[in-house]
């Protein structure tokens, strides 16, 4: 290699380690000298990354549109197409994952993307077909990028039914993620005995780890089977929920509320099975760099502060709060006899509902929300699981662990239930 290839990718290697440490200011000086420098796509990619890092969403979008228009390189494409996704734009996003394919057919990040829209499509064959011909590509090449491919594989299977569980299972226990050896568990707890799912309860509690999803199952199981929860992510959530209202408090003004109903309809919707008369946003609503988006946001992590101080020295997932999260929220609508049902948040942490809108009589229980210990589809043997009835307001804003299912009560008024709901979820590297 020539001297000056030598220093390139020695300004590289220090431009991604730059990136890394997460001082994206000095990344974005850092790229647009090697823009001028050397003019190459992998600088104008970092500036894009780093752009949206920032929470500058719009101008990485633009930067992304304007590149493309004279280079059709797979970075820009299968970047633009995480923005849009992230945006709730999600036909263009499939559009730009499927030209990055037509180009590199196993582009690792586009496959992946797409196989997820599919996913959320409920095309799960589609997705399979995707996910199973990259492991074939690149079998050997990167152990984490196996495990990622399998946890999804095992995700397909799952989500095609209890058929296909031992297929999910087999996959799982190919599979390093985080969330693998809970959905291993869960399978195991719907279609195998007491023996089985004990067995492989007490192997993952040895390895101290905890999710929402443990928690959910475990929780049930120590219900249904009249033994200890041993559960280390929450084992008294009801303990945990937490209902305030925002009414009053500053930056939270019927234009603010206005506002968000308003931007709501500029998301896609997303397939969504649990709802019965109404429709969710799809992508992060907080990717977006609108104002108002920015203030809920802001009111939001406020209020997720106070309930950590609030109940600090407690529950395990409070002193094991992940040290890496993102707040990711969506929109939902639910018109007259429209409902939520039983579900719970495997990929949060801490989960929450913000009523926009909610009109209801006096002392009625329509559009409540409703927490419990059941769910999910779990066999329950015919056992007591305690139930609690929130009364909600309008300008209501409730806080609980990501493992509690919960459900809505059929919403009665003429108008559309509206809520913004979010998770702050792990980032795992």
């Amino acid at each position: 290699m020539e001297q000056n290839e030598l220093i390139r990718e020695r300004e590289y290697r220090e431009l991604q380690l730059l990136f890394a440490s997460g001082n994206m200011d000095e990344v974005v000086a850092g790229a647009k000298k090697l823009i001028k420098k050397y003019n190459t796509a992998f600088a104008w990619n970092l500036l894009g990354l780093a752009y949206k890092r920032m929470g500058e969403v719009t101008q990485a979008m633009s930067l992304y549109e304007q590149l493309l228009k004279e280079n059709e390189n797979t970075l820009f494409l299968s970047n633009l197409g995480n923005i849009y996704y992230d945006l709730g734009r999600v036909s263009e996003a499939e559009g730009l994952y499927q030209r990055t394919l037509s180009i590199e057919p196993h582009h690792y990040n586009a496959t992946i993307s797409l196989a997820n829209i599919y996913s959320s499509l409920q095309k799960y064959d589609q997705s399979l077909a995707l996910l199973k011909s990259l492991k074939k590509a690149t079998a050997g090449e990167d152990s984490d990028r196996m495990s990622d491919i399998n946890y999804r594989i095992a995700e397909d299977f799952r989500n095609k039914g209890e058929a296909y569980f031992d297929k999910a299972i087999e996959y799982y226990r190919g599979s390093t993620k985080p969330l693998s050896s809970a959905h291993m568990l869960e399978c195991i707890y719907k279609i195998k005995d007491k023996e089985k799912y004990l067995e492989e309860s007490e192997v993952i509690n040895k390895r101290g780890e905890l999710n929402p999803l443990l928690g959910a199952i475990q929780t049930h199981a120590a219900i249904r089977y009249e033994i200890p929860d041993h559960n280390l992510f929450c084992s008294e959530p009801f303990r945990y929920i937490s209902s305030s209202s925002l009414l009053g408090i500053s930056g939270f003004e019927h234009s603010l509320t206005r506002k968000l109903i308003e931007i709501m309809d500029t998301f896609e919707s997303t397939p969504q099975p649990l709802l019965n008369g109404g429709s969710q946003s799809s992508g992060n609503i907080f990717s977006s760099d609108r104002d108002c988006i920015k203030m809920i946001k802001k009111i939001i992590e406020k209020k997720i502060l106070e309930y950590r101080q609030l109940h600090q020295s407690s529950a395990m997932f409070l002193k094991k709060w992940p040290e890496k999260h993102v707040l990711h929220g969506w929109f939902i609508s639910l018109k007259s006899g429209g409902a939520l049902n039983s579900h719970m948040h495997k990929q949060g942490w801490l989960s929450g509902s913000l009523y926009l809108r909610l009109e209801k009589q006096a002392n009625s229980n329509a559009g409540n929300i409703v927490f419990s210990l059941d769910g999910g589809g779990y066999p329950n043997g015919q056992k007591h699981y305690p139930t609690k009835v929130l009364d909600i307001k309008e300008g209501d804003i409730v806080l609980f662990p990501s493992s509690i299912f919960h459900y809505t009560l059929p919403v009665t008024s003429d108008r559309s239930r509206v809520t913004l709901a979010f998770d702050l979820k792990p980032v795992h590297e």
